[in-house]
C-alpha cells in the first residue's frame, strides 16, 4: 500500500537518528500518515525489533487541538529503546536529544476497539509507573505535520520506574524535574493535560482503525508534564510524589 522506498526512508530514520529527504509523508491527510507510520514499525519488527507499546501525542498544552478536535496521534515504542530507571546512555547516542517527564501506564490485559471509554480502558491497566520519553529532533524544522507522524513523532526511546498499583485518578499528579540535584521544573497540569484513561481510551480507538490494538504487557506514555534539552553529559530525575521516580544518566 505504500511506497516501499518511503517506508524504508523512515525506518532509517528511526534507527539512524536523522531523516534523508526520502523521508517526507507526501500527504496531507494525518490518518493516512499514522497508516505509514504503522507500515514503517511492521518493517522494524520484520527486521527484528520488537513493540514495547505505544506514545499519546498532543496531549498536553497549547498543542492539544492544532492537527484537529479531539485527535491525538499515536506513536510506537521499541523495546531495544526502553530503558530501566537508572540506566546509562551515551549522550552522543540521540541527536538533539530532549527528555520528557510522562506517566507510563501498563497493560494488564488486552484492550481493543473503538468503544472503549475511559472507564473501561482503567481497568485493563495493571499498573503505572514514572517515566521519561527520550526525543530527538530526525526532522527539518520545517517538516508538516503528517511527515512528523509518519516519524513517530519523534520518539527515540523511554525511560521506566518502579511500577506501583494504578490509581483511580492521576489528572492531580505532580512532576519535578532535577538535573544534577537541581530542581529545573515542578508542574501539576490538571485540566491543562488529557486524563491518561481518555487518552489510552483514545490510543484504543484509533488503533482500532488500523485493525490493530494493545496487548498485555504492553507500556502507553500518556503526555509530557514539561520537556527539557539534553545538552550534554549528566543526570536527570523525575519524582512524582505518590507513585515514585525515575532516573536516567547521560555519558
Amino acid at each position: 500500500m505504500y511506497d516501499e522506498q518511503l517506508v524504508r526512508a523512515f525506518a532509517e530514520a528511526r534507527l539512524n537518528g536523522v531523516a534523508g529527504p526520502g523521508a517526507t509523508a507526501a500527504t496531507q491527510d494525518v490518518h493516512e500518515a499514522l497508516g505509514l507510520q504503522l507500515a514503517v514499525l511492521d518493517r522494524l519488527v520484520a527486521a527484528g525489533e520488537r513493540l514495547a507499546g505505544w506514545k499519546v501525542g498532543l496531549t498536553s498544552g497549547p498543542r492539544r487541538d492544532v492537527m484537529g478536535k479531539g485527535f491525538r496521534p499515536f506513536g510506537y515504542l521499541l523495546e531495544s529503546r526502553t530503558l530501566g530507571s537508572g540506566d546509562v546512555l551515551g549522550h552522543d547516542r540521540i541527536r538533539s536529544c530532549y527528555l520528557e517527564p510522562e506517566l507510563c501506564l501498563v497493560l494488564g490485559a488486552p484492550l481493543r476497539g473503538d468503544r472503549i471509554d475511559p472507564a473501561a480502558a482503567r481497568s485493563a491497566v495493571r499498573a503505572v509507573a514514572p517515566a521519561f520519553e527520550l526525543n530527538e529532533r530526525r526532522l527539518s524544522a520545517q517538516a508538516d505535520d503528517p511527515t512528523t507522524i509518519a516519524d513517530g513523532l519523534g520518539n527515540w526511546g523511554i525511560v521506566v520506574g518502579p511500577e506501583v498499583p494504578v490509581r483511580s485518578a492521576l489528572t492531580g499528579t505532580t512532576a519535578e524535574l532535577w538535573h544534577d540535584d537541581a530542581l529545573v521544573a515542578t508542574r501539576t497540569p490538571g485540566d491543562a493535560m488529557d486524563d491518561p484513561f481518555l487518552s489510552l481510551s483514545r490510543l484504543c480507538a484509533l488503533l482500532h482503525r488500523y485493525g490493530r490494538g494493545l496487548e498485555a504487557g504492553q507500556r502507553v506514555i500518556t503526555g509530557s508534564f514539561c520537556n527539557q534539552s539534553v545538552q550534554g553529559p549528566g543526570a536527570w530525575r523525575a519524582v512524582f510524589p505518590g507513585i515514585g521516580d525515575v532516573a536516567v544518566r547521560f555519558a
